[in-house]
Formats: structure tokens, C-alpha cells, sequence
């Protein structure tokens, strides 16, 4: 048999799906995540799912991984002490950025701080135009003179940036060879190979990034590559890419910019394709962990995308899946604020110590303890019953930290916390829907992660969301989520063309370029080029206007017939996003794309087979007081795993699995789908 693994690391528990190629037969482990060494967490986890099935480390032929070590680099600054060298001039491009303020209304905001301080920023005087013609040749005497501070400063890595390389990459490169011939141990990034695309400050953010978290990405990979060849795992190592795609290890540590967000992208892929093969293709998936919450939209089973990121305020100009990312997870811990309101997060326990309940240390009061105050977790919930909680302990640290303070009786402050952290959610959930123009009632909520299931029904309400559906293994949904992914290499090229100068043999040419990249680096990670799939779009906008619109290109060789329909499908794209178009007036052709998929094998949900009438008694488990509106309710509590097709469970109850808890408000009911999830209706219907 032929086995392969899924390996998601999120900021508490690290999780394993195992997928039997030949008899589509799915397997799921988690393990406490260890945020000192991620790699360790995974080994372990590994073995222990090896030892359970009692597998041969070799049937293992494919290994994928979701990771945050780029994301946690950035986000504690935690990465390389990286230089940056730029065309004389613009030294502070980085510093300056943009005009806009963060927050238009608040005085005291400020920006965040550059990823690279201005005493490593080094100017090398040359000059290109945005047309690519060389006004001014490179300096090899500010090339060496470079090297020599790079050298005294013992930097770990260096990005490269100069005026217009999207459009000549040449003095770039001369810059890059010398700095890698020169000092071999210095991991060396060219926005003209990470990012090929104008708009020098994103660019510039982006490949500073992408320097500053690849001496961390290339030693954990490196790490997690030897540890799982030890276990005699010969399969290699696949990555998640911010863009719902994977790639290979090799390509991650040239380009980890691109895993900034691999673990939530994954997590989009497995809710929309759990969601797909069950009919609804409108889905707001809802991945609530110990430590985010995630939402992303997806509308007629196309997940949205966006060219252009934040995070922490830094600008990353990558494909990415589009999701709205919020400090709101089981570990979020609730405070009060000088002013006496509650709030809870962004600040997290995580797995080390965790909150208070886990008796690892924690002391701060978290929406896990509110949950387990509540009735909604149960003592052995985690877990499948290895990991306990402490009651005490979470009633400790609620009444300490919100209920005397506020002085209310502390499960009035466990609703509270969960009320709280529940409006966050919302405005995120508003984000991704109403504020884009889709109206949520025509959507399903597909809720998943450790704590996903936990608040869904109360999302729902909130949003008049009607159905939820919440996945057979929600808290590995993500894990999924990497054995659904197709291999995906994304291509782009700036040609800033008004439509009058734009020629189709020219664009023609640009493609074809792009293409061939594009089948090289699917080559080079073992696919064959019959595998592949290129698929066109082009930025287009208005001329003079600031910002583009991605629209579809036809594959092959290009007619002014085909840039004509290109034209007109950006005035449709402008009149849906804008409400209006402009057909008389000039357009521009800003940037052309290719993205190169390879489908790779994939589970399936398959329709459970039913050992006998629906009834789900046969599920029930010690029934528990659980707290909904102020009051406890005698509750039902069911085995998730004793649950089958056509069971129909009356609310108020609890689900309880291994990975996940579900809850079920009064006078609502839930059934069990033909693949075994969870559809939840409306509150008090």
C-alpha cells in the first residue's frame, strides 16, 4: 500500500491526516505542538501515527506540511539579520511606503517598523528606466565596497531591489552573483526572481521578507527533511503555498514568502472541497484554532485571491487566498481594559502553557476555560480523553481575572468572554461577505479547527447564515486540506502596455516565456510537462487609474480578436466590482500572469455505509449541565464516532470527537449527512 500524509502545525496542536491512495481510507492523529522546535511536534506525531497502523515508514510515498515558520518569523521578528541593497536614491522606500495612514482617525498610530533597519540598507549606483533601457551601467566598486559591510555587519541574508529590475533584471543579478560568489553562506534574494512586478515599495517589502525568513525556513526544513529520513521516510518534502498550491522544499527555502499563510490556505482548500462534494459551492469557511480565527469566502465554488497582502502591516505583493485573519482562537485570553470593558485576545496562551484548564501552568483566563466553565467542552473532550481538563483551575483564573473585577458571578463572566470573542468573529465573518457586496444568507458556514464547532451555531445566528456544516474531522480539516491541494506555480511579468501599444505577438511572446519557466519548474519537481495545465490572466485598468483587475486570457497564440474579448471582459469585471464602465476610454495591460496547476491524487468523502436504523441513542454518552442563555440545561452528549447517516439530534447537545467538540443550541435540531457531517439549522428552528 502507498500512504500520504498531510502534517499541519498550527499554535497548539500539530495535526496528521493519512490517506491510503489505493482504498481511499482516511486516518487522523494530533499531538501537542512545540513551539520551540515545530519539527519535533511533527517526528512525533509521525511516529506515533506509524506505530498506531503499524506501517512501514517506506509506504509513505508522499509527505506534505502546512507551516508557520515563516509566519512566526515575522511576526516576533524572529528572522535573519538581513541587508538590503537598492539603486542609489532609495534608501528609504522601505522606511517611507506609502502616503495612506493605517488608521485615518488615530493620532497615535504608527506604522510598523521595516523589516531591515536603515544602517543595513546599502545603495549601489545604477539606473534603468521602467521601459528597461540602461541609463547608468552598475558599480562593481559599490558591489565590493557592499560586500565588505555585508562582511563586518556578518548579516545572515541580503535582498536586492533596484529600480525597474521587473523590466531588467540584469543588474540585479551582476549584484547577486557577486554577493553569492563572494560570501557562499549568505542567503541571497533578487525581487527580480521573488517578485518581477512594479510597484517598488510592495516589491521591495516582499523580497526583504522573503530574505529575512529564509535562513529560518531553510534550517527548519532542512531539519524536518533529516528527522523524517531518519524515520526511513523517503518521500521528500512538499509545502503549502499562501496560494492554495503546493511546491517542493527546495523552491520554499528560495521563496518562503510564499508560505506566509500555508497552514489557513490549507484549511480553505479542505472546507471548499468537503463542502464541493456535498453539493454547496457558496461556503464562508471559519477556521477557529488555539490560537486564530480565519475566515475566507468562496463563491460558486471559486475561492477568492488577492495579489496584494498585509501582515503586521507589512505590505507581501504574492498570490495568496484571500482570508481575514483575527487574534481569536481557544487560547485568546480575555482581560479588562483601563477603560473596564472586557476583551479577549489578540494575546494567546498557545500549547506552552496554554490556558489555565490544561494545568500546564497557564494562569490567564482563555475562551478554552470559558467553554469548559460552560458546560460546552467536557473535562475529557481533548483528545479523545489523553488530555484532561481542570474545572477548578479554569473557574480559578475566570473569577480572578474578569468576574471579581467587573464583579459578576463568573459564569455570568464565562458567557461574557464567549460573547466577546463571538463579535469579533462576526465583524471578521463581515469583512470577507457584506463588506465585498455577497449577502451572507445565501451562503453555508463551514466551521472547523479545535474550537470552530464550538461557536458556529452562535456565528450563524448572528450573520442569519442558515445552514452550518461542520466537517467529519473539523479539527483536521486543514490537514485535509493539504492532501486535496494541487501542485501550483504561479508566474507573473509587468508590461505596462496601453491598449493602443499592445500587439498580440508581443503578449504572445510574454506568455510563452512565462510558460516555459513556468514547465521548468514543474520539471525540476519530477512532474512531466503532458501533467501540466497553464492557465492566462492579465491585470487590466483603466489608464490612469491606480489599481487593476485580474481577467482570463486564452491559452495559445493571441489575435486582436482575442485582446478584444480581454478588453471586454475587464469592462464587464469593472462594472461588477464598481458598478459601472468605461468602454470608450483607454485601458492599460499592467502585469501578465500564468499559474501552472498539476493535479495530484486526492481523498474523496464517500457516502458512509449504514449498520442500522438511524438512532442516535446507540451514541449517547453521560448526559451534562451545559449553560445557554444564563441557565443550565439538562444536555444530551453524543460519540461522534458512534453517530451514522440520517441521525437527527435535538438541541440543546453536545457532539464530542476526537478532534473537535460541537455544540447544539435548544430547539435546534442537527442531522448527519450522507458523508457524515454535521448540518446544523437555525437557532430556534
Amino acid at each position: 500500500m502507498t500512504y500520504r500524509l498531510g502534517v499541519d502545525v498550527g499554535g497548539t496542536f500539530t495535526d496528521f491526516v493519512l490517506h491510503d491512495s489505493q482504498s481511499n481510507r482516511l486516518e487522523f492523529a494530533k499531538t501537542p505542538s512545540t513551539p520551540g522546535n515545530q519539527a519535533e511536534g511533527v517526528k512525533a506525531g509521525v511516529l506515533q501515527l506509524i506505530k498506531r497502523l503499524g506501517l512501514t515508514p517506506e509506504s509513505i510515498s508522499f509527505f506534505i506540511h502546512g507551516t508557520t515558520v515563516a509566519t512566526n518569523a515575522l511576526l516576533e521578528r524572529k528572522g535573519a539579520k538581513t541587508a538590503l541593497i537598492v539603486t542609489k536614491g532609495f534608501r528609504d522606500v522601505l522606511q517611507i511606503g506609502r502616503q495612506d495612514r493605517p488608521d485615518l482617525y488615530d493620532w497615535h498610530v504608527r506604522r510598523s517598523d521595516p523589516i531591515v533597519p536603515r544602517r543595513l540598507r546599502f545603495e549601489v549606483a545604477e539606473r534603468v528606466l521602467h521601459t528597461g533601457k540602461v541609463i547608468e551601467p552598475v558599480s562593481n566598486d559599490d558591489i565590493a565596497e557592499i560586500i565588505q559591510h555585508l562582511k563586518d555587519h556578518k548579516v545572515e541574508a541580503v535582498a536586492v531591489c533596484l529600480i525597474h529590475s521587473y523590466a531588467y533584471p540584469i543588474h540585479e543579478k551582476t549584484v547577486g552573483e557577486a554577493i553569492r560568489k563572494a560570501l557562499p553562506d549568505i542567503k541571497t534574494s533578487l525581487s527580480s526572481e521573488v517578485v518581477p512586478e512594479f510597484k517598488e515599495y510592495e516589491r521591495m517589502s516582499t523580497v526583504a521578507i522573503n530574505a529575512f525568513v529564509s535562513p529560518v525556513m531553510s534550517r527548519y526544513l532542512r531539519n524536518l527533511q533529516d528527522s523524517i529520513l531518519e524515520q526511513g521516510i523517503d518521500s521528500g518534502v512538499h509545502i503549502m503555498q499562501s496560494n492554495g498550491g503546493t511546491m517542493g522544499a527546495d523552491t520554499a527555502v528560495e521563496k518562503p514568502v510564499h508560505t506566509i499563510l500555508s497552514g489557513p490556505a490549507a484549511g480553505v482548500i479542505g472546507s471548499v472541497g468537503i463542502a464541493a462534494q456535498t453539493g454547496e459551492s457558496n461556503t464562508i469557511s471559519v477556521d477557529m484554532g488555539g490560537t486564530s480565527f480565519d475566515v475566507c469566502l468562496s463563491y460558486k465554488g471559486e475561492i477568492r485571491r488577492t495579489q496584494d497582502s498585509e501582515i503586521e502591516r507589512l505590505p507581501i505583493k504574492v498570490p495568496m487566498v484571500d482570508i481575514h485573519t483575527l487574534g481569536a482562537g481557544g487560547g485568546s485570553i480575555a482581560w479588562i481594559d483601563p477603560g473596564g470593558a472586557m476583551r479577549v485576545g489578540p494575546r494567546s496562551a498557545g500549547a506552552d502553557p496554554g490556558p489555565a484548564c490544561y494545568a500546564q501552568g497557564g494562569v490567564d483566563a482563555t475562551v478554552t476555560d470559558a467553554n469548559l466553565l460552560l458546560g460546552r467542552l467536557g473535562p475529557g473532550s481533548l483528545l479523545g480523553g489523553h488530555m484532561q481538563l481542570d474545572v477548578g483551575m479554569a473557574r480559578t483564573a475566570i473569577e480572578k481575572f474578569i468576574a471579581e473585577p467587573l464583579g459578576i458571578d463568573v459564569e455570568e463572566a464565562a458567557e461574557g468572554i464567549i460573547r466577546v470573542v463571538n463579535a469579533g468573529m462576526i465583524k471578521g465573518i463581515r469583512v470577507v461577505s457584506v463588506a465585498k457586496g455577497y449577502d451572507p444568507r445565501e451562503f453555508t458556514l463551514v466551521t472547523f479547527g479545535g474550537a470552530g464547532p464550538l461557536h458556529g451555531a452562535e456565528l450563524a445566528a448572528e450573520m442569519d447564515i442558515p445552514n452550518v456544516l461542520v466537517p467529519i474531522a473539523p479539527g483536521v480539516t486543514s490537514a485535509m486540506g493539504l492532501l486535496m491541494a494541487d501542485l501550483r506555480h504561479d508566474l507573473v511579468r509587468t508590461v505596462l502596455l496601453s491598449s493602443v501599444d499592445a500587439t498580440s505577438d508581443f503578449l504572445s511572446e510574454v506568455y510563452a516565456d512565462l510558460e516555459k519557466t513556468a514547465l521548468g519548474q514543474m520539471h525540476r519537481e519530477g512532474v512531466q510537462w503532458k501533467e501540466v495545465s497553464l492557465i492566462r490572466t492579465a491585470d487590466v485598468r483603466y489608464l490612469g487609474q491606480g489599481y487593476e483587475l485580474e481577467v482570463p486570457v486564452l491559452n495559445g497564440p493571441l489575435s486582436d480578436v482575442e485582446l478584444d474579448t480581454v478588453y471586454s471582459s475587464f469592462h464587464d469585471a469593472h462594472t461588477q466590482a464598481y458598478g459601472y464602465a468605461s468602454p470608450e476610454s483607454r485601458l492599460e495591460l499592467v502585469n501578465l500572469r500564468v499559474t501552472a496547476l498539476t493535479k495530484l491524487p486526492q481523498p474523496r468523502l464517500e457516502q458512509a455505509e449504514l449498520t442500522g436504523e438511524p438512532n442516535p441513542a446507540r451514541a449517547l454518552r453521560e448526559p451534562r449541565d451545559v449553560i445557554f442563555y444564563n441557565r443550565p440545561l439538562p444536555s444530551a452528549v453524543y460519540s461522534r464516532a458512534n453517530l451514522i447517516p440520517g441521525d437527527i439530534l435535538d438541541g440543546p447537545a453536545i457532539v464530542e470527537q476526537l478532534d473537535s467538540t460541537t455544540v447544539i443550541w435548544p430547539d435546534q435540531k442537527a442531522t448527519i449527512d450522507q458523508y457524515g457531517n454535521i448540518l446544523l439549522g437555525r437557532i430556534g428552528k
